[in-house]
């Protein structure tokens, strides 16, 4: 059996520290799998010690998995100081490194904050590889907690601004390519929803690209068919007002 497969099978099982030392060793022989999943349990201290500096590690060495995953990880724990100096400007690369690496999440988050031009806390906080285990999505960051000051805030807030330019272009081409995801394992079918609920309006505002409220139209449909309440209430508002 694989041994990747094995400690899976351990973590589903709640045998969270056997499949901790099976990703540890997998993980120093170069599996960047492993690595993934090792940096996953430190950040929450599932079956190891719970240590953020030890997690931002491991997924810097993952940073290039396919998919994406770790260096979006890496890029919230780098935006809100988790386990590493905060620096946002850094954490916006590391999305583009993991939006170019084909994972939706940081797709839609450069869409959002392109279109506004700020790099706010994206709406999925984390991303879990291991099958059956849903992520972890606690905002335990220092901001929310009330640990900083008025003045930290406010040079956040101007560093959160600066940190991207506002581009209704670029975020047109980013909800794209995230409402085109086909999701046929449903990992990641609310994120593909509510680009397509964006993307739609888009098209009817003419925000980046052309007016084409059929095309727009016909997005919003989508969104609201895959549960998007926005989209549902948008096309009972549209509905009235004719």
């Amino acid at each position: 059996m694989n041994n990747l497969i094995g400690a899976n099978a351990l973590f589903v099982k709640g045998e969270y520290e056997k499949a901790a030392e099976i990703y540890r060793e997998l993980a120093y022989d170069g599996d960047l799998d492993a690595m993934f999943n090792m940096g996953y349990l430190y950040q929450f201290g599932i079956g190891v010690e719970k240590d953020a500096s030890k997690a931002a590690d491991f997924y810097a060495v993952a940073i290039y998995l396919d998919g994406g995953d770790a260096a979006y990880n890496l890029a919230v724990m780098t935006m809100n100081g988790i386990g590493v100096k905060r620096d946002i400007k850094k954490a916006i690369h590391y999305m583009e490194l993991s939006a170019n690496g084909g994972c939706p999440e940081a797709q839609l988050y450069l869409a959002s904050a392109y279109s506004v031009g700020y790099a706010g806390n994206p709406v999925s906080s984390n991303i879990c590889r291991i099958p059956y285990h849903k992520a972890e999505n606690r905002y335990d960051y220092a901001l929310l907690a009330g640990d900083i000051d008025e003045a930290e805030q406010e040079m956040i807030e101007e560093e959160r601004c600066r940190a991207i330019t506002e581009s209704h272009i670029d975020a047109h081409r980013w909800l794209t390519i995230v409402a085109a995801n086909k999701d046929e394992d449903e990992v990641y079918t609310e994120t593909v929803r509510d680009a397509k609920f964006l993307l739609g309006l888009f098209y009817i505002e003419g925000i980046g690209c052309r007016i084409n409220r059929k095309r727009g139209q016909l997005l919003v449909k989508e969104a609201a068919m895959l549960g998007s309440d926005e989209a549902r209430q948008y096309m009972l508002e549209e509905s009235q007002d004719k």
